[in-house]
Formats: C-alpha cells, sequence, structure tokens
C-alpha cells in the first residue's frame, strides 16, 4: 500500500499535478486507502509471532501492538479481556505520542515548505535582491495546499471509479 502511494504520488509530479516538493508524511498518509479511516488503536497478533509482517505498518505507528501466544481459532474472550486491559494501560502515553507528534508534523512540515519557498524567491534574484518574508512563505504553503487538494481529489475520484468498475464487474459475474 505504500508502494503504491509513492507511485500514484511519481505519477501526480509526472502528470504536473504535484511538485517533488510537495511530497511529504502527510501527503502519503492522505494517499493511503486507509486514508478515511480513524486511526489505528490497537494491532492484535495471534499465534505467539512477535511481528508485523508488514501489515498496516504505516497505520500502526500509534498503535498499541498485542502479541497473543494463541492461535486464533482458540482465541477467546479472555484473551480479549487481557488485550483490552493492557490497551487500556498503554492507551494515554500513546494518546500524548499522538497529541505530541501532530503539532510537530505540522510545524516541520511549514519548516519544509518555508525553505522551499524560500529557495525558490531567491533562485532568480542576486544575494542583494533576495528578501525574504511570511507573505512568500505563506503564499508558497497555499499554493501548495491547492496542488495537493486538487491532487487528492482527482485520486479518489479515480479510486471511486475504479471501485464502481469492480463492482460492475462482480455483478455481471465477471
Amino acid at each position: 500500500e505504500i508502494t503504491t502511494s509513492v507511485q500514484c504520488m511519481a505519477q501526480g509530479v509526472v502528470r504536473g499535478k504535484l511538485r517533488v516538493t510537495d511530497i511529504n508524511e502527510t501527503l502519503l498518509d492522505q494517499c493511503l486507502y486507509s486514508e478515511d479511516l480513524p486511526p489505528v488503536d490497537m494491532l492484535l497478533r495471534t499465534s505467539g509471532e512477535v511481528r508485523l509482517s508488514d501489515y498496516m505498518m504505516w497505520q500502526a505507528n500509534f498503535a498499541a501492538l498485542q502479541f497473543v501466544k494463541v492461535l486464533w481459532p482458540d482465541f477467546g474472550f479472555w484473551h480479549l479481556i487481557g488485550s483490552l486491559l493492557d490497551y487500556q494501560r498503554q492507551e494515554p502515553t500513546l494518546r500524548h505520542y499522538r497529541e505530541t507528534y501532530k503539532p510537530f508534523l505540522e510545524r516541520m512540515t511549514r519548516a519544509e515548505l518555508s525553505a522551499v519557498a524560500h529557495s525558490e524567491h531567491c533562485k532568480l534574484r542576486s544575494h542583494e535582491e533576495c528578501q525574504f518574508n511570511e507573505e512568500i512563505t505563506d503564499a508558497y504553503i497555499q499554493s501548495h495546499e491547492r496542488r495537493t487538494e486538487g491532487f487528492l481529489k482527482e485520486l479518489k475520484s479515480e479510486r471511486l471509479e475504479l471501485l464502481e468498475r469492480c463492482a460492475q464487474l462482480t455483478a455481471a459475474g465477471a
């Protein structure tokens, strides 16, 4: 899924819908199939294996990970209760990380976009002519937001059309 999202963003750059500088963690997150879903709170793996097998690795970045030493057919009510109790123990810390990370990511994204805006603004000017200010950053961020919103709207439309075609083929018995 991450590979598909990266390929979609690369195609957006090739088609002129995005700039390379528009690609960041937030855009990747918005290109995932799970973009409209709430964040993963708990990821439960049965069988005793302590690995994720690349399953929802990006989406589970702030999830409570549960590794239960029982096979799925034998997973019962008390196993679930134990996992939920462990989740309750971890949840305040995970919530704190989520709440701390979001503003951090927003500040980092603004700093990255500001650096790109400054670079593009000064590229065609001499050092003496390069007067950088917040208006230039704000204008660049607005253009970035317009590009990414347009790209995401088009991506969702393409995915919806694909789902509709698949549903028609399924209904037709293909």
